[in-house]
């Protein structure tokens, strides 16, 4: 890790608050539910659809679970209400995975009845690797309970390759993403190239099993490369996904994917809980910094 890394991680919980509201404007819908409804609606007249994501922190108590639940069914609710293109990421740890597996499953049910009255897609995301097995075990779970979710793979994992198989299946749905957390080295892969490399030989994986994949990727490298696999396998467009950050400036790579046909997904993260959100990206992912300048300068034409 660099010095400016350094200094950036050490510095993160003591920067004035207007700084971190700078950082999260440029990828943070806005506080509420119609912020994030908006940007949708937006990016969906651009050809684009989204994935909401309500922010929130690892919850340990059970009214702070209960009220994360009800705000998730809010949120599928106001999806389906506005007609907008999109469909919900959710943490499992917001629902008390942490707390109690079966508690978390009782608050994940709730979630899956409520999407199942509009066929809305659920995602639950990948957290950190102590909780990598048990997202694993609860995404199989919802799986058999409603088809239409799926959760997140990390390419820095060494196990991930394995995870393919444990997923794989008919109704299988994968976001491939490089990841985020500091993991350490006995079970994450450090090197930058060697990531890269991960990610394609896995998303090699899920092509060739025939999984709906969404690659969640601003590294054009890796796009570029994604889609000469799709090409060389004859993988149907209609069977896969380019993800990204709402507020990363590569419209141009994005909007090139939409004119070939892909369907190119937004992430857009809203919520009143932006700042400890920010803090926490920033910790984890000290480059978020680099992106954020470049941001900056080059806004997105794509949330305008």
């Amino acid at each position: 890790m660099g010095i400016l890394n350094r200094i950036v991680q050490s510095t993160a919980p003591w920067m004035p608050k207007i700084v971190i509201g700078r950082i999260a404007s440029v990828y943070v819908a806005g506080d509420k539910l119609e912020d994030g409804i908006d940007l949708v609606r937006k990016l969906n007249k651009k050809g684009f659809v989204g994935t909401l994501d309500l922010l929130g922190e690892e919850v340990k108590n059970r009214r702070g679970i209960t009220k994360t639940t009800n705000s998730y069914c809010d949120l599928i609710d106001g999806i389906a209400n506005s007609g907008v293109d999109c469909n919900i990421s959710l943490k499992l740890t917001a629902i008390g995975l942490k707390v109690d597996e079966s508690l978390c499953w009782d608050n994940l049910s709730v979630i899956l009845d409520k999407a199942k009255m509009y066929n809305t897609f659920v995602r639950m995301d990948m957290e950190d690797s102590e909780v990598t097995e048990s997202t694993i075990k609860m995404c199989k779970k919802a799986v058999n309970y409603y088809p239409n979710c799926g959760t997140v793979l990390q390419a820095y994992m060494y196990r991930t390759s394995d995870d393919i198989d444990l997923l794989k299946g008919i109704n299988t749905n994968i976001r491939l993403c490089k990841g985020a957390y500091k993991e350490s080295k006995d079970i994450a892969i450090q090197d930058y190239d060697k990531i890269r490399e991960n990610y394609v030989k896995c998303a090699e994986k899920m092509i060739k099993n025939n999984i709906y994949s969404c690659f969640a990727t601003h590294d054009t490298w890796i796009i570029e490369r994604i889609e000469k696999l799709i090409e060389k396998n004859n993988f149907p467009k209609n069977n896969c996904e380019f993800q990204a950050l709402s507020g990363v400036p590569i419209d141009k790579t994005l909007d090139e994917l939409v004119s070939k046909g892909y369907t190119v997904r937004y992430y857009i993260p809203y919520g009143p809980d932006w700042y400890p959100y920010s803090i926490r990206r920033i910790r984890e992912n000290p480059d978020i910094w680099k992106d954020t300048m470049k941001a900056f300068f080059f806004r997105s034409k794509h949330r305008k």
